[in-house]
């Protein structure tokens, strides 16, 4: 047998173990994720239905059908980092991608104005359009339409100074969902309780 032969079974064999154990710890990981996410969800809602994108191992989605006030519903997505392919894995680590979990609320009144927070490279505005935008805590990046936009959304620079370590994005707009929220989530569930984080949004 070759050197050839023998670099491509050694190679071989390292990526199915790679791939068994992302996928294991995924699995884990995953279901530890969701069990947070559902303690918090009393304070969003008292009805609401979820199922696993394909596995633990992928993430899962719950949608909240009657959230209270000030939110009518909510879709909550939980992703995982796809561990099990190196590339994959590597690629997501050099963009800042970690597991992941993603909030779409719908409000039960509209309220007028945009504002879009996160790390610069996350807060994306129309070029052609005038916008307000100033630096948040954390190195975050706040934009609105006009600076009384960020007036009226109550509570915002508090909420940011809390959870901007985990924030990927946050965007609050006229257009249903008027609320979407992107956090890292697995260093948010090691240092916060579901409960007052999803509190905590509905304060925002």
């Amino acid at each position: 047998m070759n050197t050839g032969t023998v670099a491509v079974i050694a190679l071989s064999v390292v990526l199915l173990l790679w791939y068994v154990g992302g996928h294991l710890y995924n699995r884990r990981k995953g279901q530890w994720l969701r069990q947070w996410v559902e303690r918090g969800l009393e304070e969003i809602g008292e009805e609401w239905q979820g199922g696993w994108l394909g596995s633990p191992a992928s993430g899962a989605r719950i949608l909240v059908h009657r959230a209270h006030p000030p939110f009518q519903r909510m879709e909550v997505t939980l992703l995982l980092e796809n561990r099990e392919i190196p590339i994959l894995w590597l690629a997501d680590r050099l963009q800042g991608k970690r597991d992941a979990l993603i909030l779409k609320a719908t409000r039960r009144s509209l309220r007028k104005g945009i504002v879009h927070a996160g790390p610069p490279s996350q807060v994306l505005v129309p070029p052609f359009l005038s916008w307000h935008q100033e630096k948040g805590p954390h190195g975050l990046i706040v934009a609105s339409q006009d600076a009384g936009v960020l007036q009226r959304v109550e509570g915002l620079a508090s909420w940011l100074d809390h959870y901007g370590p985990y924030l990927r994005r946050l965007v609050l707009q006229e257009e249903d969902p008027h609320l979407t929220v992107w956090v890292n989530i697995s260093d948010l569930a090691r240092n916060i309780p579901a409960a007052a984080f999803f509190k905590d949004l509905r304060s925002l």
